[in-house]
C-alpha cells in the first residue's frame, strides 16, 4: 500500500517536472528569442477621394402642358429622331379608350403568335425557354431591387405565359377569335379619333422620364467656367408640365469640389473609377477632363465618360467615391518586410522546421501592412525557385532574434 503511494507521488513528481520544463523552454523562448509568425494572404486595396457632386448631361426638357400623358418609352431607351416619346390626350374617355386598345392589341398579338405556333413544335419549345428566362429576368430584378425593369419584365412574362398557354391549347377557332379582336381594335381606335396627340422626339437622344429642373442649370458649357463656390450655390428651375426629356450624345460628366490636397493625386486625362453612393451599382470608368483653380483650399474636379450613359439617367446630386489607384498583391505585416546582405527586400517564411528568405517587390505601403509580389528569383531548379516563391498562406516571420536564411527552428 505504502509502495504504490509512494510511486503514484513519483509520477505526478515527474510529470509536473516535465510540464513545468516545457513552459520555461516556451517561456524564454518568447521573452529571450522571440519567433511570431502570421499567414500571408491575397488582399485588394484602392487609394479614394470622397466626394459629393453633380452628374452632368446634354439634356432637353420635352414641354408638354397636357395632364393625362401616357409614356412610350423606357428609361434609358435610345430613342431616333421624329419617334413617339409620349401620348397626350384631352379626356379620361380617350385615355381609358387608348388602355382598352393596348390590352386589346397584345391580346392579338398572342393570338397570332399560338395559331403559328400551335402546328410547330420548335416555337412551343421556344416558348417554353422564353417563360423561364422570363422569370430568370424577374427574380434577378426583384433581388437588385430593379424596380424601374420590373414592370416591363412582368409585362413580357405574362404576355409569353399566354402565348404558351394559347400554343398549347390548340389552334382551334383562333382564326375567328383573331376576326373579332380585329374588329374590335378597329371600333376602338375610331372612338379616340382626334383626342389623343402624339409627342414626338426632336432629336435622336437617350430618353429619361424624370426633369428636376438642373437640365438648363448644369450643362456641358456651364461646367467649364464653374467653380467650387459656384457648384455650393447650384439651385434648379422650375419646371413646367413636360414628357421627360432627351440627352443628346452619350457623353456625361460629373462635378465635385475636392480639397486642394486631394487634388494633388489628379491630372487631366487620368482614368479612374466613379463609385456612386446609390443609385447604380455598376463602377463607372471616368477620365478627368479639367481641374479648375484654387479656391478657399478646394478645386472643381471635372470627370467624364461615354460609357454607361443608360444607367445614370436618374443620377443627380450624388456621393461618391472616387478610385484613384487599387492595388492587388500579397498583404503582409510591415514589420515582417526585411532587407538581406545583398540590400534585397523580402520576407522570412517558416517552412517546415526551416526559414528561408523570400525575395518580394512591394506594391503598397499603409501604416501597418505592405502588399508585395514575388521577387526575383534565380534558382537552378523549379523546386528551388517553387520554394523561394512567396505564396498564399505561406508562414512570415514577424518578429525574431537572430534569423537568417537556411536556419533550423529551435
Amino acid at each position: 500500500m505504502k509502495s504504490t503511494s509512494l510511486s503514484t507521488k513519483l509520477i505526478t513528481f515527474f510529470l509536473f517536472l516535465a510540464v513545468a520544463a516545457y513552459f520555461g523552454v516556451e517561456g524564454y523562448r518568447y521573452l529571450v528569442k522571440p519567433e511570431t509568425t502570421t499567414l500571408v494572404y491575397a488582399y485588394h486595396t484602392e487609394e479614394t477621394i470622397s466626394v459629393n457632386g453633380y452628374v452632368v448631361r446634354d439634356e432637353t426638357a420635352i414641354d408638354s402642358s397636357e395632364s393625362l400623358i401616357e409614356l412610350r418609352r423606357t428609361e434609358g431607351e435610345r430613342v431616333a429622331n421624329g419617334k413617339p416619346v409620349a401620348t397626350v390626350y384631352h379626356s379620361e374617355d380617350a385615355l381609358e379608350a387608348a388602355q382598352e386598345l393596348e390590352a386589346l392589341e397584345s391580346q392579338l398579338e398572342q393570338l397570332r403568335c399560338a395559331q403559328s405556333a400551335a402546328n410547330d413544335t420548335e416555337a412551343s419549345l421556344r416558348l417554353d425557354a422564353d417563360v423561364e428566362s422570363g422569370i430568370l429576368a424577374v427574380h434577378t430584378a426583384l433581388s437588385r431591387d430593379n424596380y424601374a425593369a420590373l414592370d416591363n419584365l412582368s409585362a413580357t412574362l405574362k404576355t409569353t405565359v399566354l402565348k404558351r398557354e394559347f400554343a398549347y391549347s390548340g389552334a382551334n377557332h383562333l382564326g375567328e377569335r383573331i376576326a373579332a379582336l380585329e374588329g374590335q381594335i378597329a371600333a376602338v381606335s375610331a372612338s379616340i379619333g382626334g383626342a389623343a396627340q402624339t409627342i414626338t422626339a426632336p432629336f435622336a437622344g437617350t430618353y429619361s422620364a424624370v426633369v428636376d429642373g438642373y437640365e438648363s442649370v448644369l450643362t456641358p458649357e456651364s461646367i467649364q467656367s464653374l467653380t467650387p463656390a459656384g457648384l455650393d450655390r447650384l439651385a434648379p428651375k422650375n419646371t413646367a408640365g413636360n414628357a421627360g426629356k432627351l440627352i443628346r450624345g452619350t457623353v456625361w460628366y460629373y462635378v465635385a469640389a475636392v480639397s486642394q490636397a486631394s487634388a494633388q493625386s489628379l491630372r487631366v486625362g487620368q482614368q479612374l473609377t466613379l463609385r456612386a453612393a446609390s443609385g447604380t451599382d455598376l463602377d463607372l470608368p471616368m477620365s478627368v477632363s479639367a481641374i479648375g483653380s484654387p479656391e478657399d483650399g478646394r478645386v472643381l474636379v471635372t470627370l467624364t465618360s461615354n460609357r454607361y450613359l443608360a444607367y445614370v439617367t436618374l443620377l443627380r446630386s450624388q456621393s461618391a467615391e472616387l478610385i484613384v489607384r487599387s492595388y492587388d498583391g500579397l498583404r503582409i505585416p510591415k514589420n515582417a518586410l526585411r532587407v538581406n546582405e545583398n540590400g534585397q527586400s523580402g520576407v522570412y517564411c517558416r517552412v517546415g522546421l526551416t526559414y528561408y528568405f523570400k525575395p518580394v517587390d512591394v506594391i503598397y505601403q499603409s501604416e501597418d501592412y505592405c502588399l508585395v509580389r514575388p521577387g526575383a528569383i534565380n534558382a537552378k531548379t523549379e523546386r528551388e525557385a517553387a520554394l523561394y516563391t512567396l505564396r498564399s498562406n505561406d508562414e512570415v516571420v514577424t518578429s525574431a532574434g537572430e534569423i537568417y536564411n537556411g536556419k533550423v527552428a529551435e
